[in-house]
C-alpha cells in the first residue's frame, strides 16, 4: 500500500494539511475575507452604478502587497478558489466576478492591468450568446477561460479601461 503522507480530510490532522495549503502567512486570512466580501457585494455595487465608475473604483482600492504579479496572481487565486467554496459564494464562480476580483486585487507595480469583456459568436443565431471577462497586464492574456483566448470571441468595445 503506497500513502502520500496527507490525513483522512476530516480528521483534524487533515484538516489542518489542508489549511496550510491554502493559508500560507498570516495575512492570508485577513485577505481571504476581504475577497470573499467582495465576491458577495461585486453583483450588488455593480448595480448600484455603471461599469465605468465601478472598475474605476476598484483599481483605486488599496491593493495587497505583491512582489510582482505572477506572486500577487497565485496569491489571489488560491485565496479566490477558497471563497469560492463557500456555499454562498458558489453562485458567484463565473468569469465575471472571477476577473473583477483580479482585476481589484492584483497588484501589477507599474505595469498597466486591463479587464476585457467579449462575446463568444457562435454560426447558430438560435443559440444563447455566451458572455466572458477576462484580465491581461502589459496586454498579454493574465488570466480568464480558456474561451477568452479563442478566434470566436468578439471583443465588446470599451473606451479604454487601462490602470496601473
Amino acid at each position: 500500500m503506497v500513502t502520500d503522507g496527507l490525513a483522512p480530510k476530516w480528521t483534524p490532522a487533515g484538516l489542518w494539511q489542508r489549511t496550510r495549503r491554502i493559508i500560507r502567512q498570516p495575512s492570508d486570512v485577513g485577505l481571504a475575507l476581504h475577497i470573499c466580501w467582495f465576491m458577495w457585494r461585486a453583483p450588488s455595487l455593480l448595480r448600484e452604478s455603471n461599469l465605468r465608475t465601478f472598475l474605476a473604483g476598484l483599481r483605486g482600492l488599496s491593493r495587497p502587497a505583491a512582489t510582482d504579479a505572477l506572486a500577487s496572481r497565485e496569491r489571489i487565486l488560491r485565496l479566490r478558489a477558497l471563497c469560492l467554496r463557500v456555499p454562498l459564494l458558489r453562485s458567484r464562480d463565473n468569469c465575471y466576478i472571477r476577473a473583477f476580483t483580479l482585476y481589484r486585487f492584483l497588484e501589477t507595480g507599474d505595469h498597466p492591468v486591463t479587464i476585457h469583456f467579449g462575446i463568444e459568436e457562435d454560426p447558430d443565431p438560435r443559440k444563447r450568446l455566451r458572455g466572458h471577462a477576462w484580465v491581461s497586464v502589459d496586454g498579454h492574456f493574465f488570466e480568464g477561460p480558456p474561451e477568452a483566448q479563442s478566434a470566436r470571441i468578439k471583443l465588446v468595445p470599451l473606451e479604454p479601461l487601462v490602470a496601473s
